[in-house]
């Protein structure tokens, strides 16, 4: 831990990238593993464009129900930590892959939303209508529509879907410049997320990995491992942080 927060205090562009385990404390659940959504739904069913155009009322009643849980859930302190962090610093951009935004609901600014976002929805035909927030009321007619009148789709990024432009290049310019990257909860084999660390280690950064388990990252030169969960580590390293400057 005290390389952690000397590695920290020092850094003049620190970058934290998150992952499903981040988010997993707060109760979210995950698509792979045991308890994963994907254990009773198949993928193309609910995440695909086609699954939506074949069947819209059954993908967008499993969005309203995940809307739903996302809703009820409250960030843990791993989540106040970056906030704190983030204050204390001026400066500490978060990449995500989650969607839930619960990097937001803690009062986290600057975060890169790589795999979209469950808060908003757009025009399935791409009529150019502005998103409308995704709210139980959108709901009360399904499946939700656009005011051109074709279906609404969520702004999450569907199997076959590119990741959106602007996020994927910044969070690529972010790993090639920072000297300090933070990740956290990921499994290290969704890409191009996972490709960020590498990008950061190769550009002559230093790599924070948190997470419960080692990954492909773990023993890598440069990389800096802290087993234990967000919830538990990052206010520990947010506390010293703060207390040593």
């Amino acid at each position: 831990m005290e390389l952690a927060v000397e590695l920290l205090r020092s850094s003049y562009l620190p970058v934290v990238s998150t992952g499903a385990g981040m988010s997993r404390e707060s109760g979210v659940r995950t698509f792979r593993g045991e308890e994963g959504y994907w254990r009773e739904h198949r993928a193309e069913d609910l995440a695909s464009l086609e699954g939506i155009r074949k069947d819209p009322v059954l993908v967008w009643e499993w969005y309203r129900e995940r809307l739903g849980a996302c809703e009820e859930l409250i960030p843990h302190k791993g989540y106040e930590a970056l906030y704190r962090l983030q204050e204390h610093s001026g400066r500490l951009p978060v990449v995500t892959q989650n969607v839930d935004g619960l990097h937001q609901k803690a009062g986290i600014r600057d975060v890169i939303e790589l795999h979209g976002s469950l808060r908003t929805a757009s025009c399935l035909a791409g009529c150019g209508a502005p998103p409308v927030r995704m709210e139980q009321g959108l709901f009360e007619n399904m499946p939700p529509r656009c005011v051109c009148g074709s279906i609404l789709r969520p702004d999450v990024v569907l199997f076959g879907e590119d990741l959106p432009e602007q996020a994927l290049k910044r969070a690529l310019r972010l790993a090639g410049r920072c000297d300090l990257m933070i990740v956290v909860g990921t499994s290290m084999v969704v890409y191009p997320a996972a490709a960020l660390p590498m990008i950061a280690l190769r550009s002559g950064a230093r790599v924070i990995e948190i997470n419960t388990v080692e990954t492909p990252l773990s023993s890598l030169e440069g990389t800096l491992f802290l087993r234990g969960t967000a919830g538990s580590v990052l206010p520990e390293l947010a506390k010293a942080v703060i207390r040593s400057c």
